[in-house]
């Protein structure tokens, strides 16, 4: 794989990772030339799953190991230290989400990846979804109209028996909308190709989770797109585990516009499209799903000597963490741009 791009992995304190990993695997594109673990206990997980690890250290993998890509997945509150070390060292980013818990994070990292031309991506596969990319085409072509209003509903379950603990640990995870709310703000902004200019309110507390009285398993958000769109969700961590991610409710979207409305999801079978002018609702069969599809248009942009994405992914994490702080500090009215 002479002209394959180098990737090296830090950390799998995270159940998508393995995900990534397998993606990257099949690939024949990328080669996986490290793998640096330091925690103890998620190295004897993943030589259970036949993933070798070369590397305890990062620092010690940073410097003898060349590479092109860092792909991180340490705890939430662990990669932006990870990511500007990577980003100083010349390397490009591919990071599980969220990318970093603070303000001041974000701003280095993105002023590290401006200096130095570097990509640096989350793993936001909802991009990946047929019935988003459907619901974009059908936005994208004014068959709605302006898109005046948006509810949705990403209720994840918590399934306490195998989250990690560190979640539950103070200062390691960083809060439950800055934790699921990317995925909604990333698509949202791609979908109808807006931006965000107002966190109107935020709330997250402790919704009978009486195992881990200091987490925050419930949070809510109000937002105001570019142009007025009022957008109101829900990411709780309280959808029934037995389920697991099997609900209609997960990642369902209502798109209400001048001349219609657009209901998707991701486990919804169709996208029904309901028109002014028409008593009757379209069901319309969206495209094939793109599994692990977000790593094309990274390694393209890669090749090309171009960051990916970079303001996309920036400006939707500023607008998870001022809600999460909004949340934390029962603030409202919190102003993204002048």
């Amino acid at each position: 794989m002479a002209d394959a791009l180098r990737a090296a992995f830090v950390g799998f304190r995270h159940m998508h990772m393995f995900d990534i990993h397998a993606h990257m695997n099949k690939r024949e594109d990328v080669e996986i030339v490290a793998v640096c673990e330091q925690d103890a206990q998620t190295r004897k997980r993943l030589v259970a799953e036949g993933i070798p690890v070369s590397h305890t250290s990062f620092q010690q993998m940073l410097v003898a190991v060349d590479f092109d890509l860092l792909v991180v997945g340490e705890i939430f509150a662990g990669r932006g230290g990870l990511i500007r070390a990577a980003l100083e060292a010349g390397k490009h980013v591919l990071s599980d989400k969220p990318i970093c818990t603070d303000l001041g994070e974000l701003a280095e990292i993105e002023a590290l990846s401006d200096r130095h031309g570097l990509a640096v991506a989350a793993a936001l596969d909802l991009r990946d979804c047929g019935a988003f990319l459907s619901t974009r085409d059908l936005i994208h072509s004014g068959t709605i109209g302006t898109v005046r209003t948006v509810g949705f509903s990403g209720q994840h379950p918590l399934l306490l028996d195998s989250r990690p603990g560190w979640y539950f640990e103070k200062g390691n995870h960083g809060g439950t909308i800055n934790d699921i709310a990317i995925h909604a703000v990333d698509i949202l902004q791609w979908i109808t190709g807006g931006g965000f200019r107002e966190v109107l309110a935020a709330r997250s507390w402790n919704a009978g989770l009486a195992a881990h009285p200091r987490f925050h398993n419930a949070a809510q958000l109000m937002l105001v797109m570019d142009g007025g769109c009022g957008v109101i969700g829900d990411v709780s961590y309280v959808s029934p585990d037995g389920l697991r991610y099997s609900l209609p409710q997960y990642w369902r979207f209502n798109f209400w516009g001048d001349r219609g409305m657009i209901e998707c999801g991701f486990n919804l079978p169709e996208v029904r499209l309901y028109r002014c002018d028409s008593d009757a609702a379209e069901e319309l069969e969206p495209p094939p799903d793109h599994s692990g599809g977000y790593l094309d248009g990274l390694f393209e942009a890669i090749r090309a000597g171009g960051g990916y994405g970079n303001a996309s992914l920036f400006s939707a994490t500023e607008v998870c963490l001022k809600a999460q702080a909004a949340a934390d500090r029962g603030m409202s009215g919190i102003l993204l741009k002048d």
